[in-house]
């Protein structure tokens, strides 16, 4: 029998899901065929499982998606978090849960009331077996990944930092020519797509684990304010240990 994949979708742009087009006629070529059900965007078909991996795409921010996700669990054999805000609560659960109200009442009007909870990692609800981060996910990751599963080994994901990507693409540092880059503490397996752009790395595929977040402060406090800096740390890592570590050191220390 084929293996069964899902994929199921909660609140994202729908971009890592997309991934999964280009990628069917390379896996076929590589003698991988496969099923997937519950993929909104590209199937009819609705099962109840059980199922080889689900891919969870987007932050759960309703009642529905706590319950759907929790429900994936009970029938997967392996949780993929796909991408960055499965993983870590992408760019909207970068507002600051105090000035959610605020913002609701300023985008909409006084009267609206949100049913929605804050956005949080998909595993601040269930067991996560595999992170595949990003924004969108690097598909070149994706394919290895499914190749693992079809093989039943084990994936084991990039921990270089992004500099290794850029390294081997020979770019220039930006962190050198422009005074800040997130790329020095940033998981690497992207290929460095932004550095190689000229843009700096905005630290989508999450932290490398134990980033050391106060030497990166340490290092740019000439070129950037601590808000500046602050906004740039929050707006990917923010549900990261490596964040909430860096966040309960005491003002000032080295």
């Amino acid at each position: 029998m084929k293996p069964r994949i899902a994929i199921f979708d909660l609140t994202d742009c729908e971009g890592c899901e997309l991934q999964f087009v280009a990628l069917r006629e390379k896996l076929l070529a590589a003698g991988h065929d496969f099923e997937i059900t519950n993929w909104r965007l590209g199937s009819d078909v609705v099962s109840g499982g059980p199922f080889e991996v689900s891919f969870i795409e987007g932050s759960p921010i309703s009642e529905s998606d706590i319950e759907i996700i929790k429900q994936a669990r009970k029938v997967s054999k392996t949780i993929v978090t796909l991408g960055i805000c499965a993983d870590l609560g992408g760019v909207q659960s970068m507002i600051p849960e105090g000035a959610r109200k605020m913002l609701l009442s300023e985008v909409y009007n006084k009267s609206y009331k949100s049913s929605s909870k804050p956005p949080k990692p998909v595993s601040y609800y269930i067991d996560v077996d595999i992170h595949l981060p990003g924004c969108p996910v690097n598909p070149d990751e994706l394919t290895r990944l499914l190749s693992c599963v079809f093989a039943g080994k084990k994936f084991i994901p990039a921990y270089a930092p992004v500099c290794l990507d850029c390294k081997a693409k020979g770019n220039p540092c930006l962190f050198l020519d422009e005074g800040f880059c997130m790329g020095p503490v940033t998981k690497g397996g992207c290929g460095a797509p932004c550095p190689t752009a000229g843009l700096r790395c905005y630290g989508c595929f999450g932290p490398l684990p134990d980033a050391n977040l106060t030497a990166l402060k340490n290092v740019t406090e000439r070129e950037l304010t601590d808000k500046e800096l602050e906004n740039a740390i929050r707006l990917f890592f923010r549900h990261s240990a490596e964040y909430k570590s860096y966040k309960s050191k005491p003002k000032g220390k080295k």
